[in-house]
């Protein structure tokens, strides 16, 4: 993490450094704002003396005049300090402030600083440097990831906060704070503001959110379709029916006009990556089977390499000055079951700037051109005259098609491009997709792309993707109306000041959009709408944890510590902190403390570990996970019973990897009233768990077998948990 902040401020630094640089006389004569006047804003706010570098830049462009100053340290903790300021009226439109690191600040398992203390911290920062804007910002709640394979505690090293500058409720895209606060001592890490202050458009004359819907069901909507999900460690998939959203982030709908907008500037290929399940191409580093035998027999039905170099020289003509490079039969990583020959060819030549390159993938054992691509750098050094538009070059397109696939060419849908070209003439590449069709609905896994020469009309690249899988039947989809409703009411529009670029207009500025409201995904279950992670699993919403018992509790710091960290999360409003807690339930909370809670099947075979015991009892679960860890003994625990203080003395002690020292017998002497009392066995682990100041006396007394609460419990595990950071 600490290594991460430096390369990244390293990275800005370089990039601040290499801006574009004007001399000061120069610049000063055309700028209402002197770069003094610059320097000396900036000087005002933050103290500058602890940087040894420092150099000034000024940028000019279509919109605006700028300042770059940047401040740096060239020794640790590299700390620095960027700021963009508008040359003609002093505003501050970007300043990024990076602390540096400490290489000997050890990362806290227990923050010192509470999330709700580091935002009071983050709020009086910004409001202490620029005031004005953030009046205008609102907190914007971060959301969590989707994605937790192993139930484990949320150590931060860094709060995050995002205000988000609004204007009447609406917010303003890219506009705001973005402040990083370390956990450990409550210091303002990095801080970033970012602003923009031309005039936004009215909000006194929009169309309804009514009218924004319809408007998105007619121009976009939700696209029933087939999606593959591929496991890479068990070379699995699964096909599910789903609804999903063509392009989500590029739906934007002109609040005033009801114009659908779009900012695609360019001609481009449809590459598949719906929902972030797109085909990953990893065939070159494809393992193969370590069974010979199996693999024999896998290939035995392989087609020989100058069988598959017909297959391509069918439809390829490998011009003179090309020689065969590389070859290789493989098995495709995508497709356990098919084996592909891959070839390729080099330019022979001596001339810089003449490179090329053709390769081509042919199935050995159907005998069928996979994908080839050509490209030749000498295209790029002739003028260029487009003599196919693109309706011409569909055409070749489809006939090339039905000429190599005659069956699979009736079963695509060409996709539309899906955007603004702004000097169509000008395309050298045009690229189309060819979408599979199953059952009449799109499978977005499969289909076709293919590349054609505006020039000469030549195929320059083909890709075919098709596999033969078990799709499910339709029966019992939502309609789309149904789903789009849905959609509407879990996610919906929202009003956003949003900059968006029109190519045919030529001109970047701020549009009063309706836009989706962000989501951990776009991407549904046909049958029952719930969101689908990037495997296909449903995303299910994390419990809210927020208790109304312990305010004022004794013990209410250290339970919503626990409970921001995510060691205890519970849909019940109360946790009730007078009442006992079972042997069961502490358990569960020690190992999700310590990180150490049971171990699914798909995490055990992606490390290849042993998976945890599926009992269907998830507390069960964790005691199996602790009797691996060694924490608990077989049979030890009796999950509903009440815990008894000698007995967590024990699980403490041992979850800190001090059973074999406990463990020794005749050393330890309890400074307890009631020593005398405490089982034989757990001696030890009572004596270093008090000399440890794990677990304090009450009155005297140890009380070995006296019921430990749940506030107790909470405590003496932010106790243990902060011993562990001190280590």
């Amino acid at each position: 993490m600490k290594r991460l902040r430096y390369l990244t401020a390293l990275a800005l630094s370089i990039v601040f450094t290499i801006s574009v640089f004007i001399p000061g006389a120069y610049a000063q004569g055309n700028t209402a704002f002197s770069q003094e006047k610059a320097i000396e804003k900036i000087k005002s706010m933050f103290d500058t003396a602890g940087f040894d570098k420092f150099n000034i830049n000024y940028n000019e462009d279509k919109i605006r005049k700028t300042w770059n100053l940047n401040w740096s340290k060239s020794g640790e903790p590299y700390g620095s300090l960027y700021v963009t300021v508008d040359a003609d009226t002093g505003n501050i439109l970007n300043l990024s402030m990076y602390a540096g690191y400490d290489p000997e600040q050890k990362p806290s398992l227990i923050p010192k600083v509470s999330e709700e203390e580091a935002r009071k911290i983050a709020e009086e920062f910004a409001r202490k440097h620029q005031p004005d804007e953030f009046a205008q910002t609102v907190y914007r709640e971060r959301q969590e990831p989707v994605y937790k394979p192993v139930k484990t505690v949320r150590y931060q090293q860094d709060y995050y906060f995002n205000f988000v500058r609004v204007i009447k409720n609406i917010p303003v895209e890219g506009d705001g704070f973005n402040i990083n606060v370390d956990a450990g001592t409550g210091e303002v890490r990095s801080y970033s503001f970012n602003w923009s202050y031309e005039e936004m458009p009215s909000a006194e004359k929009i169309i309804s959110l009514k009218d924004a819907e319809k408007i998105f069901k007619e121009k976009v909507g939700l696209k029933l379709a087939y999606q593959r999900y591929f496991d890479y460690m068990t070379k699995k998939d699964d096909v599910k029916l789903v609804y999903t959203i063509d392009g989500p982030y590029r739906v934007l709908i002109d609040a005033i006009t009801g114009e659908f907008l779009n900012d695609a500037n360019y001609d481009y290929p449809y590459y598949d990556g719906y929902g972030g399940a797109g085909e990953a191409r990893k065939a070159m580093n494809a393992e193969l089977t370590p069974q010979e035998l199996k693999e024999v027999e896998a290939t035995r039905n392989c087609i020989t390499k100058e069988a598959a170099l017909k297959v391509v020289q069918k439809y390829l003509t490998i011009p003179e000055g090309y020689e065969q490079s590389y070859a290789n039969l493989y098995e495709d990583y995508d497709n356990p079951q098919q084996r592909v020959w891959n070839i390729s060819w080099s330019k022979k030549t001596d001339t810089p700037g003449d490179y090329g390159s053709i390769n081509a993938r042919v199935n050995a054992v159907t005998s069928e051109l996979l994908s080839f691509n050509i490209w030749d750098d000498s295209r790029y050094n002739r003028d260029f005259t487009q003599k196919y538009d693109r309706a011409a070059a569909q055409k070749i397109a489809e006939d090339f098609l039905k000429k190599l696939q005659p069956e699979k060419a009736g079963s695509v849908k060409l996709e539309e491009i899906k955007g603004e070209i702004k000097y169509p003439e000008k395309i050298r590449d045009h690229y189309f997709n060819f979408t599979r069709l199953v059952n009449g609905i799109p499978y977005l896994a499969n289909g076709f792309s293919i590349t054609v020469d505006s020039s000469t009309g030549k195929v320059l690249g083909y890709n075919m993707r098709w596999q033969d899988r078990e799709f499910p039947k339709v029966d019992g989809v939502l309609s789309r109306d149904e789903a789009e409703a849905r959609f509407l009411k879990d996610i919906g529009l929202e009003l956003s000041y949003t900059r968006v670029y029109r190519p045919q207009q030529e001109e970047s500025k701020f549009y009063l959009v309706y836009k989706l409201k962000p989501s951990s995904s776009y991407t549904f279950d046909a049958f029952d709408f719930k969101p689908l992670d990037y495997r296909g699993k449903p995303i299910e919403k994390q419990p809210e944890t927020a208790f109304t018992d312990i305010k004022g509790h004794w013990a209410e710091k250290d339970i919503q510590l626990l409970v921001d960290m995510g060691v205890i999360e519970s849909k019940e409003d109360k946790f009730r902190p007078d009442e006992n807690i079972n042997q069961g339930d502490f358990i569960k909370l020690l190992m999700i403390a310590t990180g150490r809670g049971p171990i699914n099947d798909e995490v055990a075979l992606k490390y290849g570990i042993e998976a945890g015991k599926d009992s269907g009892d998830d507390i069960q679960k964790y005691i199996d996970a602790a009797i691996k860890a060694g924490i608990v003994k077989q049979g030890e625990v009796d999950a509903q019973k009440p815990l008894p203080r000698e007995k967590m003395a024990a699980f403490l002690v041992r979850s800190l990897g001090f059973e074999k020292v406990a463990s020794i017998t005749g050393i330890y002497t309890v400074p307890a009233k009631d020593a005398a009392g405490i089982s034989p066995a757990y001696k030890g682990h009572a004596a270093v768990a008090m000399g440890l100041s794990l677990i304090t006396g009450i009155d005297g007394r140890f009380e070995p077998r006296g019921s430990v609460t749940r506030a107790q419990a909470a405590v003496v595990l932010v106790r243990m948990l902060k011993l562990q950071a001190e280590k």
